[in-house]
C-alpha cells in the first residue's frame, strides 16, 4: 500500500489518502520512475502558497519490488511540469487521492472541485517556485504604527527551517503567533471552539477565541510580545485555505506557508512590505489585520 499526500494547504492539515489497490501502487511508482529530480525523504522544504508536490510513502514492502528505494519520495510539481507525462502522471495521483475513502470525517480529502484546480494549477506550472529569504535594502523602513504599541521580532527563518521536524510540524498560525508547538496549530482548537467553516469570518472568530484581537484594540505591556499579523483565505472554488503573515523589525513580513520553510517574499519572489498588495496567488480575500499577544500564543494549539 502506499500513503500519498498533496502538498497544497498553509493552514490546514494536508489531504492525505492510502492507496490499497496493489496493482495501482506499483503501477503509479513505475509512471514515477520517469520523472526527474525526485526527492528521497527531503522534500517539501521549499514551497509558495498553493500546490507544491506530493509525497508518496510505503507502508509495506510489498510494492517495492520494482523500486525498492521508493519508501518515501516527494514529487515536487516543478519535476511534474516539466516531465513530458507530468500532468498524466499527476492526475493519475489525483484521481486515486479522490478515490480512496477519508479515515475520518474531519480529515480533508480530494474531492473533484480540488482535483480540478489542482490539475489546472499543474498545468500551468512551468517550474517550481523558489523559496530564497531575500534581505530588504538597508535603508528600508516600514510604516509605524501609531495606535498600538507593538514588538517586531528580528526576522529568523532558520528557527523554523532548520529542523526538519519544527519545519514540518508548525503552519503559518504558529508563525503568526511566535509559537512551536509541533502540533500544525488551528484558530480556536486551543480554546475548545475552532473554526466550522475556512471563511475571513470563522477563521477570525476561532483566532479571536484563541486570544487575538482585532487590530487597534490594544493589549497592555503585560502581554509582551504583542505582534501585528493578518490573515487572508483562499476562498475557491476548489482550493479553500487559510494563511497568516507577521510583521517583522524592519518593516517587512514574514510567513510559513503550511510545513516548508519561512520566508519573507511573496509568490513573485518580492520582499513583503505590505500583505493586502503583495501577490498571494490563490488567497486572495484579505481579511484583516489582528494582534497576537502572550497569552494567546500559549493557547494554541
Amino acid at each position: 500500500m502506499l500513503n500519498v499526500t498533496a502538498d497544497i494547504y498553509s493552514g490546514r492539515v494536508n489531504p492525505t489518502a492510502e492507496i490499497t489497490d496493489e496493482g495501482e501502487a506499483r503501477t503509479l511508482l513505475r509512471e514515477l520512475e520517469q520523472v526527474p529530480t525526485l526527492s528521497a525523504d527531503t522534500g517539501g522544504a521549499q514551497g509558495g502558497l498553493g500546490l507544491r508536490g506530493f509525497r508518496v510513502e510505503a507502508l509495506g514492502d510489498d510494492v517495492l519490488a520494482d523500486r525498492p528505494d521508493a519508501t518515501d519520495l516527494y514529487v515536487p510539481v516543478g519535476a511534474l511540469s516539466s516531465s513530458d507525462r507530468g500532468v498524466e502522471i499527476g492526475e493519475r495521483i489525483l484521481n486515486l487521492m479522490q478515490s480512496a475513502p477519508a479515515d475520518a470525517p474531519d480529515v480533508a480529502t480530494v474531492d473533484s472541485a480540488l482535483r480540478d484546480y489542482l490539475l489546472g494549477r499543474l498545468a500551468a506550472q512551468a517550474e517550481s517556485v523558489t523559496d530564497q529569504a531575500v534581505a530588504p535594502p538597508a535603508d528600508f523602513t516600514g510604516p509605524a504604527d501609531v495606535s498600538c504599541t507593538i514588538e517586531l521580532g528580528t526576522f529568523n527563518p532558520g528557527f523554523w527551517n532548520n529542523d526538519p521536524t519544527v519545519r514540518s510540524h508548525n503552519n503559518c498560525y504558529n508563525y503568526a503567533s511566535n509559537w512551536r508547538t509541533n502540533t500544525f496549530a488551528q484558530p480556536g482548537r486551543g480554546c475548545g471552539h475552532m473554526y466550522t467553516a475556512i471563511t475571513c469570518e470563522e477563521v477570525t472568530r476561532a483566532a479571536l477565541c484563541d486570544g487575538m484581537h482585532r487590530r487597534f484594540d490594544c493589549f497592555p505591556d503585560s502581554e509582551k510580545p504583542r505582534y501585528l499579523v493578518a490573515l487572508v483565505v483562499a476562498p475557491g472554488p476548489g482550493f479553500v485555505d487559510y494563511h497568516w503573515y507577521r510583521k517583522q523589525k524592519g518593516g517587512f513580513w514574514g510567513h510559513k506557508p503550511g510545513g516548508t520553510a519561512a520566508r519573507n517574499t511573496d509568490e513573485s519572489g518580492v520582499v513583503i512590505t505590505n500583505p493586502e498588495t503583495a501577490d498571494r496567488g490563490p488567497y486572495t480575500q484579505f481579511c484583516g489585520y489582528f494582534y497576537s499577544s502572550n497569552s494567546q500564543r500559549h493557547t494554541i494549539n
